[in-house]
C-alpha cells in the first residue's frame, strides 16, 4: 500500500474529501506525480460518492474520470483494491485530523463533545459514500483494517481517559474503555441509519446537523457523565 499523504483542510466548511483531493490535484506547489496521484484518488472517491460499489470500480472508468491514460493507473497502484484501500486510509486520516481540531471548551465538557459531534456529523454526511467503505473495510483482515483498528483503540483510550477525569475517577482508561466503545458505536450507527441506510423514520433529521449533534451530545453526556454532562 502506498504511504498516505496529508490532505490539508482549508477551512471548517471544506469537509468534502473528494474536493480536497481535487484541490490537491490542482496545487502547482506539488510535484506532478503527487498531483496525478490525487487526480486518480479523486476519481475513485467521486465514483464511490456517486454510489458505485467498490467491487464494481473499473480502472478504465477511474482513469477516464481523471482524464488520464489507462496505463497511468498502474504507475501508482497495483490493482483497484489497493487503490481503494489507499484512498480510504487517507480519508480515515482526514477524518481523524478534522476531529482532532475540534477543541472548543475543556476536555470532557459538553461544549467539547458538541463541537466534535457536530463536526463528525458534517464529515459523515458530506462523505457518506466513503464512510460506507471505511466502515466496510474496517471489518476486513487487511493491513489498513488492522491499522485503523489500532487508531480506533487509541482514540477510544483517550475518550475513556477523558471520562475518568470528568468523573473524578482514578485515571484508568481500562475501566471506562467499554463505555467509550459503546458511545462511539452509538454515534456511528445512528449516522449510518440516517445517511447510509436512509431510514424513513429519521429522514426529517437528515438536513439538520445541529439537531443530530444536540441529540447525540445529550445521550453521550448522559451516558458518560450523568448529571455532570450539563456542565
Amino acid at each position: 500500500m502506498n504511504k498516505p499523504r496529508t490532505i490539508a483542510i482549508a477551512s471548517s466548511d471544506e469537509l468534502d474529501f473528494a474536493q480536497a483531493l481535487l484541490a490537491s490535484a490542482e496545487d502547482q506547489a506539488l510535484r506532478k506525480v503527487e498531483r496525478t496521484r490525487s487526480r486518480l484518488l479523486a476519481s475513485i472517491a467521486a465514483a464511490l460518492m456517486a454510489g458505485t460499489e467498490r467491487g464494481e470500480l473499473k480502472v478504465a472508468d477511474v482513469t477516464q474520470g481523471a482524464g488520464l491514460a489507462h496505463g497511468t493507473f498502474y504507475r501508482y497502484f497495483t490493482d483497484m483494491r489497493g487503490a481503494v484501500e489507499t484512498l480510504i486510509e487517507e480519508f480515515s486520516g482526514f477524518v481523524q485530523r478534522s476531529i482532532a481540531g475540534a477543541r472548543d471548551g475543556e476536555t470532557g465538557s459538553r461544549e467539547r463533545v458538541l463541537g466534535a459531534t457536530r463536526l463528525y456529523t458534517r464529515l459523515f454526511r458530506r462523505n457518506a459514500g466513503l464512510m460506507r467503505c471505511l466502515i466496510g473495510l474496517n471489518g476486513e483482515t487487511t493491513s489498513f483494517a488492522r491499522s485503523y483498528q489500532r487508531l480506533n483503540r487509541d482514540w477510544y483510550g483517550r475518550v475513556a481517559a477523558a471520562i475518568a477525569k470528568r468523573r473524578g475517577a482514578a485515571p484508568s482508561r481500562d475501566a471506562f474503555l467499554p463505555m467509550a466503545y459503546a458511545l462511539g458505536g452509538m454515534i456511528d450507527e445512528f449516522l449510518t441509519q440516517i445517511y447510509l441506510r436512509k431510514d424513513p423514520a429519521l429522514a426529517h433529521l437528515a438536513n439538520d446537523e445541529d439537531a443530530i449533534a444536540e441529540l447525540l451530545t445529550e445521550l453521550w453526556c448522559s451516558g458518560a457523565y450523568g448529571r455532570q454532562g450539563s456542565k
